[in-house]
């Protein structure tokens, strides 16, 4: 019955959302023309408008879906659900402005969309605000809870019971607990340990219990198994709390292979939609760079060839994802015996750690200065972009021979694609301080997300334009 009131909910709200997307859609245009409905008649028919509506309302939904805004709310808080409809909306919009480009959709203007995409989030937002108030007023009173089933009583348990108890938004009642004999009729919190493991079935089949929580210690392990199959054949969720391992930075995800059900451990970025729109922005920006840039990159070629004999291009290995290595390209800036001069200047190195750098290089040229001031000698990267070395944005990929010296913390700057520009590139440029430089690039990976790429983007063109390299 709870699971059928549970879809019955999920379609209703999914119905109302498309209504408002609806409404938001219809409303933009009124706006746009300021209401002005005297000119009426001289609008297409709506009929006009129906396929662009019609594409736009489930691509927006499906996206709201992907996005976990139709996921329980018990547990959500207003800011939490409400950037995961910005996110859905925003890409509900990309998605939805390119397609009618390529459709031809003229009837849709820049002002219209903007118009559309803000109502249809302030709505969104509203709506769902008005839902978890309600909710919340609701469960207050004691209504629309959930009987949970704790297995544990120890600390941890504890500290999980006082969570619950100090969100009585979240509408959870607890039974009661299931630990060792001992523990019997023991006092936790607000209820009391009601039996034991082999006490599971019978507590299951006597009471009313729409969920069992195991916070229990990993000695127990071995218990969980029979414990989830009890839950299991009786159709009462079963939830495991996996804080087993103390990680700092890794999350743990659930995942599939083949059947095999797998825990792991992750300690990079693992949200899917937004980096396949990170990899799709990479795709889309090295391919219009490389064809938009080409004359520069001739232009340049040309200078570098005129002014410092040798190769246009310099190529040299370094390192990318996990200390994958591949060949970077870059505009050769330098005299064509650099690397061979390299150990005569060692010691003038003005970098902590294991990079090189220095004032005055007297191996860079001429044209080279220049370049390396703008920049300019990054771009053939753009190839290292398509081909998926590397990323517009990340931690810039190091050579071996600096991976060598890396302390094992440092490492983990490995762990995500390789940038054209980074973090310390447009924050900290002339910093010289090599620990800072990592310390940016881990808080860069561990704080990813699409629109700090976007700031870091917009931030690199302002220093190029500038001149101050990026």
């Amino acid at each position: 019955m709870l699971k059928q009131q549970d879809k019955l909910i999920h379609k209703v709200a999914i119905a109302v959302d498309a209504i408002i997307i609806a409404i938001s859609f219809v409303s933009a245009f009124a706006i746009r023309d300021g209401f002005d409905f005297r000119y009426l008649n001289e609008m297409p028919p709506f009929a006009e408008y129906l396929p662009a509506m019609l594409l736009v309302i489930p691509l927006w939904v499906i996206l709201l879906m992907l996005f976990g805004v139709y996921g329980s709310m018990r547990e959500k808080g207003l800011v939490r659900l409400s950037w995961s409809i910005f996110e859905a909306s925003l890409l509900a919009i990309l998605v939805f402005t390119a397609t009618a480009f390529l459709l031809k959709f003229n009837l849709l203007s820049q002002t219209f969309v903007v118009i559309f995409f803000g109502l249809a989030v302030s709505l969104l937002t509203m709506e769902k605000w008005l839902v978890l108030k309600v909710l919340r007023s609701i469960r207050r009173r004691g209504l629309n809870y959930r009987a949970v089933l704790i297995v544990g009583s120890g600390s941890r348990a504890r500290d999980f019971v006082k969570s619950i108890e100090s969100h009585p938004d979240w509408g959870f009642k607890i039974l009661g607990f299931i630990d060792e004999e001992e523990m019997l009729g023991r006092l936790v919190g607000s209820a009391r340990v009601i039996g034991t493991f082999d006490d599971m079935a019978r507590i299951l089949d006597e009471n009313v219990v729409d969920e069992v929580f195991f916070v229990m210690p990993r000695n127990w392990l071995d218990r969980l198994e029979k414990s989830v199959k009890v839950c299991e054949k009786v159709g009462v969720k079963a939830t495991i709390c996996i804080d087993f391992f103390d990680t700092a930075i890794a999350k743990p995800v659930i995942k599939e292979l083949d059947g095999w059900p797998l825990l792991t451990f992750d300690a990079t970025p693992n949200d899917f939609f937004f980096l396949a729109l990170k990899r799709s922005l990479d795709l889309i920006g090295s391919a219009l760079g490389l064809l938009f840039l080409s004359p520069l990159f001739l232009l340049i070629g040309l200078i570098i060839k005129i002014t410092a004999p040798g190769p246009v291009f310099f190529r040299q290995i370094r390192c990318g994802v996990n200390g994958r290595t591949f060949p970077i390209l870059k505009f050769r800036t330098m005299v064509v015996d650099a690397e061979k001069k390299l150990e005569e200047l060692q010691k003038q190195n003005e970098l902590e750690g294991p990079v090189f750098k220095i004032r005055n290089d007297p191996r860079i040229t001429a044209i080279g200065r220049l370049l390396r001031k703008t920049s300019l000698d990054e771009l053939p990267q753009l190839f290292n972009v398509l081909m998926g070395d590397m990323s517009l944005v990340g931690p810039r990929p190091p050579i071996p021979s600096e991976v060598e010296r890396y302390e094992r913390w440092q490492r983990r700057r490995l762990s995500m694609r390789p940038g054209i520009t980074c973090i310390h590139e447009v924050v900290a440029r002339n910093n010289k301080d090599f620990n800072v430089w990592m310390k940016m690039d881990l808080e860069y990976i561990d704080n990813w997300c699409f629109a700090l790429d976007l700031r870091i983007l917009a931030r690199t063109v302002l220093a190029v334009v500038r001149g101050t390299g990026c």
